[in-house]
Order: C-alpha cells, then structure tokens, then sequence
C-alpha cells in the first residue's frame, strides 16, 4: 500500500471528522430504539469486516505517522522483512559478522540473554530528522516502547539480509532490545571499510543524538 501525503492524511482525517458526526447520529438514532453495538456495526459496515474502532485506528496510526516531529519514515513501501528465527543467536561473541569490534558492555551489562522464538516479522526503517533522546525517538512511535523490541537475533538477522538499509560511512543503525527485563540499544556501524562494529547503550541514557548525521533506526511495524 503507498504511503500517503501529509495532505492526503489531512483529507483523510478531515472527512472522518463528517464520517464521525454521522456515526453519533446513526448511533443514537440505533440505541433511541433498543439497538445494540452488533446492530450498529451491521449498519455501518454491512459485510462485517471493519468495525469503527478499526478504521480510528487506521486514522490514527495514519497521522502519527505523518506528525512525527523526531524521524522519518525512509523504507517508504518496500517489503522489508525479518525471517522468522529461534531467538538462540546473540550479538556478543558474534565476531564473524562485527569484524571491526563488539562493545564489551554486551556482557557486562548482562545485555547478552538469548532471545524467544519469532516468526517472520515486517520492519520500518525510520531517519532520526529532530535531535532526539532514545526515549524521545522510540517514544514517538508509541507511548510503549516494547512494542518497538527486536531479539538479538532478529537484528543479526536483518544486517545479514538487509545490509544495504544500514547507515553508511560509519554512522549508526538503531536496534532496541531487552534483555533481563531491562532496554537497550544496539548501534550498528558500518564503517567505510565495509566492516561492521556494534556498541550498546542503556535506552534511559539521556544523551541526545544529532539529527545531522541521520542515524537509522530499525523498528517492527504496528500492525493497525
């Protein structure tokens, strides 16, 4: 599906507010004579495949995504995906892919617990556009940053299969990860050389990030 404009998004929104105010009247109208919510739902979608608080979700996501003030979205409509994988692969002790080095703290941090097993999962990459915290970034895709998690090896995984989505000339790639119950943040680099190297950040650190360099960040779509 292609990604639409902030003026379309602003139609969109526009008219639901009209499709809204006919929603209450039919409503009311419903209820004044002892319907019911499966009654409403029939009248406004008669095939029984979207119910309205479906389409205010589709709305919603819809504008966020185009009023995000800190990152853009960059991977537009291609299918990025994340094989479906066993959760068993780490970063640290991951050599043979982070040939230029990996961050020690992956141990001392105990940011080093085996992941769950995942099934395939769809990905955005997002450009950091606004200096931003890692709370401020993740933060403003959704209130609960969880959602935005990937297991280690899920993020060994997209390197290997979508290498050319990282930030080039030794810049960071953004991956948010928990590990024993506590959230981190894996930088990826990938240095002029062709090599890759990876630091780890505690996600409550407070240091802010400079839009200039267009850091990526690489999140699991929300599914709408």
């Amino acid at each position: 599906m292609a990604k639409k404009s902030k003026g379309q998004v602003e139609a969109i929104a526009s008219g639901m507010g009209v499709f809204v105010s006919i929603i209450s009247s039919l409503v009311e109208l419903v209820k004044k004579f002892g319907g019911t919510m499966e009654n409403i739902y029939h009248l406004v979608t008669p095939e029984g495949r979207v119910t309205l608080e479906k389409i205010a979700q589709i709305i919603v996501g819809e504008v966020e995504k185009v009023q995000n003030e800190f990152l853009k979205l960059i991977s537009g409509d291609e299918n990025l995906t994340i094989d479906a994988v066993d959760g068993s692969e780490i970063i640290a002790g991951s050599d043979d892919m982070f040939e230029a080095g990996i961050d020690s703290d992956f141990v001392k941090w105990g940011a080093n617990e085996r992941g769950v097993a995942t099934v395939e999962t769809p990905v955005d990459v997002h450009e950091l556009v606004k200096n931003a915290t890692f709370t401020q970034m993740f933060g403003s895709l959704s209130a609960d940053v969880s959602r935005f998690c990937l297991t280690q090896h899920q993020i060994k995984t997209f390197i290997k299969n979508h290498r050319n989505w990282l930030r080039t000339d030794g810049y960071a790639t953004l991956f948010l990860f928990k590990s024993n119950n506590q959230f981190f943040v894996a930088n990826v680099y990938l240095r002029s050389d062709g090599r890759l190297a990876v630091c780890v950040y505690e996600f409550a650190r407070d240091r802010v990030w400079t839009a200039g360099y267009r850091y990526r960040i690489v999140v699991p779509q929300l599914a709408v």
